[in-house]
């Protein structure tokens, strides 16, 4: 079965980075792990940043900000109630013994053929993705309609309240990890939070096999 990814991405999706193909064919049991550092995290004035408290609970967002940060993700694919596959990604980052979470989940949308992301746990903020390949093989990710799940139903969310998200995630030859950079911006308050950083990681099958992805 193919990945929600390779569904977006087609026949492009030979394109990418080998080891990015790898690590983003997540489906049926599949599972990654991967460890890494920030270099930075930024971004977020003094009010954005105080607003971003609101969301620690939900594992949504956080104010800290820093530069060497240490962070995990994890990514697992289970089925909802409509036995539909959903793609999880739970990252946490380690501010000095201080965990902040980073959660959501990706899954298909086969009318509209494309990806939703739902972020937090619950999920408190909707977005479609739009992907494409770059020439040097990395994956491009960016966020295009938003909405607030409520009820079982998308409140659109007008643009001048979205966060616009640019992820960039490739593969370093030279120092055998991932590099991921991730901005987000809004039209009134500039940039909410921006990182890059680089991780290495293992993706597991469900036959119990293990691939070093970096």
């Amino acid at each position: 079965m193919k990945s929600i990814y390779e569904q977006a991405l087609g026949d492009t999706y030979q394109l990418l980075h080998p080891k990015l193909q790898e690590r983003y064919r997540l489906t049926g049991d599949a599972v990654f792990a991967g460890a890494g550092r920030m270099e930075e995290i930024s971004g977020g004035s003094i009010a954005v940043r105080a607003m971003m408290m609101l969301g620690i609970p939900a594992r949504l967002f956080f104010p800290e900000r820093g530069r060497n940060i240490p962070f995990v993700i994890h990514n697992k694919v289970s089925r909802d109630a409509k036995g539909q596959e959903t793609v999880h990604w739970d990252r946490t980052f380690d501010f000095r013994g201080k965990k902040r979470h980073f959660d959501a989940v990706m899954k298909w949308d086969g009318e509209e053929e494309q990806i939703l992301d739902l972020f937090g746990k619950p999920a408190l903020l909707g977005s479609s993705l739009s992907l494409h390949v770059d020439d040097k093989g990395a994956m491009h990710i960016n966020s295009r309609s938003q909405w607030l799940p409520l009820f079982g139903m998308r409140i659109p969310l007008p643009r001048v309240f979205h966060g616009a998200a640019q992820i960039v995630e490739s593969y370093d030859e030279d120092r055998q990890c991932f590099r991921i950079r991730v901005h987000v911006r809004n039209p009134l308050f500039g940039t909410l939070f921006a990182y890059k950083g680089s991780f290495t990681g293992t993706r597991k099958d469900g036959s119990g096999g293990s691939r070093n992805e970096a």
